[in-house]
């Protein structure tokens, strides 16, 4: 056993990495399967599609098809480009043109009322508050003329006022849709995650401006999912030689897939950690730093069951990733507790900024003389030289959470920041002066091609961030500043945040360009599945840490072949997305 363990640390240990290039052609799988999954989902559906379009080719590209990854992701591609050509879209029908100003037409004209549209007679008749008004004026005149009217008498007969009772109040939330014949969709707002993802029936604003409900924003649900299957697939599969060596974990310098997978965690953590955040109340920073902590107990806990684990079954380990004692658990409980301790600054500068201020005097500190090659060696006199990697890559894990907590933020304004608050404004101020209609905010067609308009210059911004990044990463390696993951140093913190936005963009241009944007259907663009995987995240990867752990304890894995190891990884991947699925009614919160 103690011969195994000694060759199973030399297996993972020395790894140069890879290049970038060959990562994000590994990335790309994603993007390709669920592009095939948003075509294919338009003729079936069911647990195989998901299964098949989402997992099993990132399972594919990071181990047979490692090779061949052009050929992957070609093969991926074709299938999409001829389901979307061969399936046609449902969306955007062709509707008859308002003339501008058909409202104002219609209430104030007292020929048209005669002669003008009527409001379907499946549904009780809604007038116009100026249909009312005129009305009223003519009853009374007519009453007046008869000399039948009492000078005590109301100015409004009981039909007028029940006419009034069925137009909305200015603060009612009641959705009235004059001239459909459809009813329209009523749903109370549920309370749960604060980026809601396919689970939540979109409804426009009230009529005081406050929304009914979040837009939905699957391209962060499949982001997310797939940061996930990632990372549970790449645990396991790096025990295997099918997994090649170069997508491990680097030892002191270079590029791996599993290097940005474990950024990409931390970035994650911090997009969905933003609508807490813009929550806390901000007070002194050891207050809220204290309080941090409180809530990171049970993750800290996590780690401390893990470390006795590991330490108790001798479970071969690397200790250059994070030290002797240290694991992931630690630092995914510390960095939101930091990163809670910055609220009173976030007040004056956003989180974007403090990243980049952290990680610059981060990258000074580490360029101290001796302190980069004392961090690097294997010289660990004490308990903190012994879990120097984990300590030194803290700060540089917090500036990626702060950086995801950013854009998180931005994000989350797409479905209740400043531009929704903005249509609102304008929406009231229309239906104020009498020159728009409810249908034109509660048409699906029309929240559709809001919600495009709005998915379209996030999509840019994305892009635009990610540009910069990859810009910058460039400038960085010209100077001669590596990346190492140890670290976590500047070049690491960069090469993260290139690689999540662009992810996220990727997702959301596919979602903008295949993915039916009406109400009540864009919630098929996060496949079920990856719906299941987001709901549990936390619990997912503990179970899939317990997995990869049975699993080497059970088989010499680096002597599997590759049939043998293809055979474990389908049936692991299989287990995971099966229990997660189960679990999808559950809320685990730990």
């Amino acid at each position: 056993m103690a011969d195994y363990k000694s060759a199973k640390e030399a297996f993972h240990a020395d790894n140069p990495g890879s290049s970038v290039h060959y990562i994000n052609l590994i990335s790309v799988t994603a993007l390709t399967g669920y592009a095939l999954y948003a075509t294919a989902s338009r003729r079936t559906e069911g647990r195989l599609l998901d299964y098949m379009t989402t997992v099993l080719p990132l399972l594919l590209s990071m181990t047979t098809m490692s090779s061949r990854l052009v050929l992957l992701n070609s093969v991926l591609a074709l299938g999409a480009w001829v389901l979307a050509v061969t399936t046609p879209r449902t969306w955007y029908p062709h509707r008859v043109a308002m003339p501008r100003g058909r409202w104002l037409a219609e209430s104030d004209s007292e020929d048209e009322g005669s002669n003008g549209r009527r409001t379907p007679t499946r549904r009780p008749q809604v007038k116009l508050p100026s249909q009312v008004i005129a009305e009223s004026n003519a009853a009374e005149a007519e009453r007046r003329s008869s000399g039948s009217a009492s000078a005590l008498s109301s100015p409004i007969s009981p039909d007028e006022g029940r006419r009034r009772r069925l137009s909305p109040a200015p603060g009612s939330s009641a959705v009235i849709d004059i001239g459909s014949p459809q009813p329209q969709r009523r749903t109370s707002p549920v309370k749960g995650d604060p980026l809601p993802t396919s689970t939540h029936t979109h409804l426009p604003h009230s009529r005081a401006g406050r929304p009914l409900r979040r837009t939905h924003l699957p391209f962060l649900s499949v982001y997310r999912a797939h940061m996930m299957v990632m990372t549970v697939l790449a645990i396991l599969a790096v025990d295997f030689p099918v997994f090649p060596r170069v997508l491990g974990k680097t030892e002191d310098w270079g590029t791996g897939l599993m290097d940005v997978g474990v950024g990409s965690f931390v970035f994650s953590l911090g997009i969905v950690s933003s609508k807490g955040f813009s929550t806390t109340r901000r007070g002194k920073m050891l207050g809220t730093l204290l309080g941090g902590l409180r809530r990171a107990l049970p993750v800290l806990a996590l780690g401390f069951v893990r470390l006795l684990m590991v330490k108790g079954v001798e479970y071969p380990e690397h200790v250059t990733e994070y030290g002797v004692h240290w694991n992931f658990f630690f630092t995914l409980g510390l960095v939101p507790a930091l990163a809670t301790s910055l609220l009173p600054l976030h007040g004056r500068c956003k989180w974007g900024t403090i990243a980049v201020i952290i990680s610059a005097l981060h990258q000074l500190i580490l360029a101290a003389p001796g302190l980069t090659p004392f961090l690097l060696n294997n010289y660990r006199p004490n308990v903190l030289a012994a879990n120097k990697e984990g300590f030194a890559s803290l700060i540089g894990y917090l500036a990626i959470f702060l950086v995801g907590l950013g854009v998180g933020e931005h994000i989350l304004s797409l479905s209740t920041g400043r531009r929704r608050r903005r249509s609102s404004s304008r929406r009231k101020e229309a239906l104020t002066s009498g020159n728009e209609t409810d249908d034109e905010f509660s048409d699906p067609d029309t929240v559709a091609e809001r919600a495009t308009r709005r998915r379209s210059e996030l999509a840019l911004e994305l892009a635009g961030y990610a540009a910069a990044s990859w810009i910058t990463l460039g400038m960085c390696s010209y100077m001669g500043w590596r990346v190492s993951r140890r670290l976590a140093n500047g070049p690491y913190v960069l090469w993260t945040v290139a690689y999540n936005t662009s992810t996220l963009a990727g997702y959301l241009f596919i979602e903008i360009w295949l993915c039916d944007p009406r109400p009540g259907h864009v919630e098929r663009a996060c496949p079920p599945l990856l719906d299941a995987i987001n709901a549990n995240g936390l619990a997912v990867f503990l179970l899939a840490n317990l997995g990869t752990g049975l699993v080497n304890i059970s088989m010499e894995t680096m002597f599997a072949p590759d049939w043998l190891a293809m055979g474990v990884l389908v049936t692991y991947s299989v287990a995971i997305c099966g229990i997660a699925w189960a679990m999808r009614g559950i809320r685990i919160k730990i």
